[in-house]
């Protein structure tokens, strides 16, 4: 982008100085920005830190249950299978103690039958011998013998049978137990992939924001380093404003002049071929023509690039007077804002000396013909250019 007005050397100097303390300004806020984003995400890492940490602790207490619980499952397993061995055992050794009871039943009663035989034979064969009642006897003896019997395994009978149900039972409670157990492993296992899912979550985050703070580190550097060469620039300028002000001691130049026309040499001009547009200023009247002229304060042949138009009205709107894109629009020393349009077939539309730029204007936007991109209190300073050339902007609008 070329110079659209040229100042005497020191007055540009402190222009320039003024713009570096404004970049180092504008740059010492960015590097504070960036260090309290930076604060920000070593805060939120230290956090994550922490959560991950109890997020493992948390996955070896589960670990930890999921073991003991499989442990107590397995050994009521164990018990189980004892205990349903034992079961067999039992009913197994109550078959045995039943049939032994029936098989003295049996006796007994062979016995019974037997001895009533025998009565109804001594009575009728009289008189009894001695072999007789001996026999008689011996039939009561195997009776009573047989009873007791019967009524010691019904003893026995009565402790399998309460063996038996105190196993049924035994196996129940551990059947009840493996249950619970095995629905809180189960639980816990659940409980155990959420965290590890919750693990991977954070450890994601970690990553990004890790990624965030190298970013930032960079941009820090970054920022250090343009902070460093400003402020060596700085030094420079100030050191060239010094230097430029002995020597215009030395010269005694003129105190009041403040600015002239934009180059003391003949540029390269070209002329307009394209169709006829709107002025940017709806009412106003010509200051300063294109072109050179000769400068009778001080005695200099310069060349306009631009021209100077005088609004007739305050607070004029400036007008687009060619469709094209925004690639300027900002503050610049001395010029106030400036807006730079670029145009179809190489050529650059400058908008200067503006009051106000329209707050829809920014840099990329296309703007047509006619529309408002600023506004002006009095003096509207307008270039055209092509390629590196100058053109007349009174040849590409009519007034």
């Amino acid at each position: 982008m070329k110079k659209f007005l040229l100042v005497f050397p020191c007055l540009l100097l402190g222009a320039n100085l003024q713009q570096i303390n404004k970049d180092i300004s504008a740059n010492q806020k960015k590097i504070q920005k960036k260090e309290n984003e930076k604060n920000q995400i070593t805060n939120l890492l230290q956090k994550l830190g922490i959560q991950i940490n109890e997020k493992y602790k948390k996955i070896q207490n589960i670990d930890l249950q999921i073991t003991h619980l499989q442990h107590n499952i397995s050994n009521n397993q164990n018990k189980n299978l004892n205990e349903e061995k034992s079961l067999v055992q039992y009913k197994n050794i109550l078959k045995d103690l039943q049939d032994k009871k029936q098989e003295i039943r049996q006796k007994i009663t062979k016995m019974l039958i037997n001895d009533a035989s025998f009565l109804i034979i001594l009575n009728q064969n009289n008189p009894v011998s001695p072999d007789d009642i001996i026999l008689q006897e011996i039939f009561r003896l195997l009776n009573k013998q047989g009873q007791e019997k019967i009524l010691l395994l019904s003893q026995q009978e009565a402790i399998i049978n309460q063996k038996i149900k105190d196993t049924k039972q035994t196996i129940e409670n551990l059947n009840s137990s493996i249950a619970a157990q095995t629905n809180r492993r189960d639980t816990l296992k659940l409980m155990l992939k959420e965290q590890k899912n919750l693990i991977k979550t954070l450890k994601k985050d970690l990553a990004i924001y890790n990624k965030k703070l190298e970013t930032i580190n960079a941009e820090r550097k970054s920022l250090d380093l343009i902070l460093s060469n400003l402020n060596i620039l700085k030094q420079k300028t100030q050191k060239e404003i010094e230097e430029e002000q002995k020597r215009q001691n030395a010269l005694e130049a003129p105190l009041e002049v403040k600015q002239i026309a934009s180059s003391y040499k003949t540029l390269s001009t070209a002329t307009y071929k394209g169709p006829k547009t709107i002025a940017p200023l709806e009412s106003f009247t010509i200051e300063q023509k294109f072109g050179p002229y000769f400068d009778p304060v001080y005695k200099l042949k310069v060349f306009n690039e631009s021209i100077i138009l005088v609004s007739k009205t305050p607070n004029a709107v400036v007008r687009n007077i060619l469709d094209g894109k925004v690639v300027y629009a900002k503050e610049v020393p001395i010029l106030k804002k400036v807006i730079i349009i670029e145009n179809a077939n190489g050529i650059h539309t400058i908008y200067s000396q503006l009051d106000k730029i329209a707050p829809t204007i920014k840099v990329g936007l296309k703007v047509q013909k006619g529309y408002i991109i600023g506004r002006v209190e009095q003096k509207l300073s307008f270039e055209v250019t092509q390629k590196d050339k100058h053109i007349n902007p009174l040849e590409i609008f009519q007034k």
